[in-house]
């Protein structure tokens, strides 16, 4: 099969979290819904019902936290309100995304990431992304039998779970890690009058687990844990 492959890196990254209220809380990486966001903002369009499976990855070199002053204004008391917030930054983000679908709608992503309609930005709207590469590969389903390092925190879709052995890097028990799971937004259902979303149950693994099993891997030895197919 084919795979559109791509890479972005931002200096600063705030993936929301949906039940961020009075404060934030941040993903470990994007949604499918805000990687699905920037394919649409780089075609300069929005999103029209097409179907498509996605995989996300990801690296970032530490997360801070940082105060920033929000205002909000007071219905009650009729006045505008200053409150200190903590915010969590992924410093030195970089997204490995792959795609797979219908051919002519890869190509047609790969095109507006080398030429995006406008300037894309990852979490921080302020805050331009870049496009390291963009590219279609192929890809194959092999059962594997040695065991491989994930080199990417990854979310892996709930689907492929039992397909997959993982072993932690964690060598006490008490350091053990089974992973985290996360009920992501993922493609849009409606937009009007309120906007909501098809989600997607993952288990996120960060990079350093051992893997093996049925695993599908591109032509350059990376991992794919592409979402079900769309109906």
């Amino acid at each position: 099969m084919k795979v559109l492959k791509f890479e972005i890196f931002t200096p600063l990254a705030v993936f929301k979290t949906i039940f961020s209220i009075k404060g934030f809380e941040t993903y470990p990486l994007p949604p499918y819904s805000t990687v699905i966001g920037l394919l649409y903002t780089a075609l300069g369009r929005k999103y029209k019902g097409e179907r498509f499976q996605i995989s996300v990855q990801g690296r970032y070199e530490v997360l801070f936290r940082d105060y920033q002053i929000f205002r909000k204004y007071n219905r009650k008391d009729k006045k505008l309100e200053k409150k200190p917030l903590e915010v969590p930054y992924l410093y030195n983000f970089r997204l490995l995304c792959h795609i797979g679908g219908d051919e002519n709608l890869l190509n047609t992503f790969v095109e507006a990431l080398r030429k995006p309609k406008t300037f894309l930005s990852l979490g921080i709207a302020e805050i331009p992304a870049k496009v390291r590469f963009a590219k279609i590969l192929s890809a194959d389903l092999k059962e594997r039998k040695l065991k491989k390092t994930l080199k990417w925190d990854a979310y892996i879709p709930k689907h492929l779970v039992n397909d997959i052995k993982f072993s932690s890097p964690y060598r006490t028990e008490s350091r053990a890690f089974a992973g985290i799971e996360f009920l992501l937004p993922a493609f849009l259902k409606q937009e009007e009058p309120y906007r909501d979303y098809y989600f997607e149950e993952v288990l996120y693994l960060p990079a350093g687990f051992r893997l093996s099993g049925k695993l599908l891997m591109d032509e350059e030895g990376d991992f794919l844990f592409l979402t079900e197919e769309q109906k």
